[in-house]
């Protein structure tokens, strides 16, 4: 019996109108009747909506497998003289393969395929080296897929048909983990059926080995670890048999049901302990990926994640153990109000102090829900304490100390040790952060922002500046004696120079630079 291919030909070019679509598909029909054994094919027309009226836009027929290449040919030579835009699709059997381009060259590869009736030939080479590579690993792993991809090439066939013969070729559980997970639901299901068989006439574990060795070799399972799976229920099952013994035997059954609950505390605790070493390997992991940058660099990445896959962490925790990660090696950016200092973290990172100093104002009018309005006596209480902490301590990591609103307490408090009145207290401070100048005739000595200093060789305590409490900087950086006030005491309630200090982190490399360099 002749093989029968199914074939549907539209033109799809936009640049068409609909009477020169209708005329491509009419001139389409008498090129397809010229060819041999083909006057005889009933072509069924193909209709779609365009311009509130019913087109016809290509044709559908069905034909011998034998004459596909002599289609496919005809359609290549149409493409090399009018390269309109075609979309092209046949199926044979359960084969279904498809193209749409208005390039004559991209038919060749389907035309290779055809060419002496071998159209089966290369899709039966391609399905093979497929479940070649599905059934050693259980899936098929990225090199595979590229070496599969060279193969689709080489053949002739289209990605669409790779991709059907790859879904075949996998079966219906694509990846390791699905078919690992299959597997042991199998098990499952057939040790909840030897638990509930009549106890008059058991079943033997071992007599079910054989089935389940079946199904993982057809998924493609190792056979270590299917029979690791296997023995790990086989023993459940067996755990239970002796306690139901036990329990009708003698009294010993409670001490066999506490025997079972402590090897089930034991297994769980191995669990844990397992957990545990998985994200501690996965964290050391992640400080040696971010060694040299707030981010891991792409390779460092796709071995992080390979690295989750294989010791099985969700990528929420993956991404958790990241962050906490990052946070050790670049400083922590925890809010009580949820402002994000990663930005602010990456500037002070890059020794941006301007752009960090104008993020500085931004987060903290963020922190107080503020529409540019600069932060007051009154509001400057609702800072939180977490979010004060977070922004000196990411100044202090990366200035080694010397700027953040610590280093401007320890000024504050070197000047009211020398003066009393806060007026002169206050231009004091001014004056020894390097905010102020000496008065003169033409000045009252306030530096304007854009003539502050905005790098390590600025004064302790320069930066960050707060811009956030300036009414305006049109001309002036001056602050009033009361904003000053109101500002160290928050920041004494909330920064207690008490306080023992926070435990020492490592400084990142260009912290580290920039520090000796200093």
């Amino acid at each position: 019996m002749t093989q029968k291919v199914r074939c549907l030909i539209k033109v799809v070019d936009p640049q068409l109108k609909s009477d020169e679509v209708v005329t491509e598909v009419r001139y389409l029909i008498e090129d397809l009747r010229d060819l041999d054994g083909m006057s005889q094919i009933r072509f069924e027309p193909h209709l779609e909506i365009r311009d509130v009226a019913e087109v016809q836009v290509g044709i559908g027929f069905e034909a011998d497998a034998g004459q596909l290449e002599s289609i496919l040919r005809r359609l290549r030579d149409r493409l090399y003289y009018q390269p309109i835009k075609t979309w092209f699709c046949c199926q044979i059997l359960d084969l279904q393969l498809q193209i749409e381009t208005h390039e004559a060259d991209d038919l060749s590869g389907l035309m290779a395929a055809t060419q002496d009736g071998l159209l089966f030939s290369p899709v039966r080479d391609y399905l093979a080296q497929a479940e070649t590579y599905s059934r050693t690993h259980g899936e098929l792993s990225p090199t595979e897929l590229d070496n599969l991809n060279l193969l689709r090439q080489r053949l002739g066939l289209s990605v669409a048909a790779a991709e059907l013969l790859n879904t075949r070729a996998a079966g219906p559980y694509r990846t390791q983990a699905e078919k690992r997970r299959h597997f042991e639901e199998t098990i499952q299901a057939e040790f909840s059926r030897l638990r509930s068989h009549d106890a008059g006439q058991p079943i033997a574990p071992k007599d079910i080995w054989p089935v389940l060795q079946e199904l993982a070799e057809n998924l493609g399972l190792p056979t270590p670890e299917a029979e690791s799976l296997y023995q790990q229920h086989r023993q459940r099952y067996q755990a239970d048999l002796q306690l139901k013994a036990d329990q009708q035997a003698s009294k010993t059954a409670a001490e066999t049901r506490l025997a079972a609950e402590a090897r089930a505390e034991a297994d769980r605790q191995q669990q844990i302990q397992q957990a545990q070493s998985h994200h501690d390997q996965y964290q050391a992991l992640c400080h040696q990926a971010l060694a040299n940058g707030l981010y891991p660099s792409e390779f460092d990445q796709g071995r992080l994640d390979q690295a989750r896959r294989l010791i099985g962490l969700s990528a929420e925790t993956a991404l958790g153990l990241e962050e906490a990660a990052r946070d050790q090696r670049y400083g922590g950016i925890a809010s009580a109000v949820g402002v994000d200092y990663g930005r602010l973290r990456s500037l002070l990172h890059q020794q941006a102090w301007q752009a960090a100093d104008l993020e500085t104002e931004a987060v903290m009018l963020s922190a107080l829900d503020l529409d540019m309005q600069p932060i007051t006596a009154a509001t400057v209480q609702r800072l939180p304490a977490l979010d004060l902490a977070t922004i000196d301590g990411l100044w202090q990591r990366y200035s080694s100390g010397r700027f953040g609103f610590k280093a401007q307490q320890q000024v504050y408090r070197g000047q009211l040790q020398i003066q009393q009145d806060e007026r002169q207290r206050w231009h004091g401070f001014q004056h020894a952060v390097g905010w102020r100048d000496e008065p003169s005739f033409f000045s009252r000595g306030f530096r304007p922002y854009y003539g502050l200093i905005f790098s390590l060789e600025a004064p302790p305590g320069h930066l960050p500046t707060w811009r956030w409490c300036c009414p305006s900087l049109s001309h002036r950086y001056g602050l009033e004696v009361e904003m000053v006030e109101a500002v160290m005491a928050h920041l004494n309630q909330c920064l207690p120079l008490e306080a023992a200090p926070a435990p020492a982190l490592d400084q990142p490399p260009i912290a580290r630079e920039v520090a000796s360099a200093s």
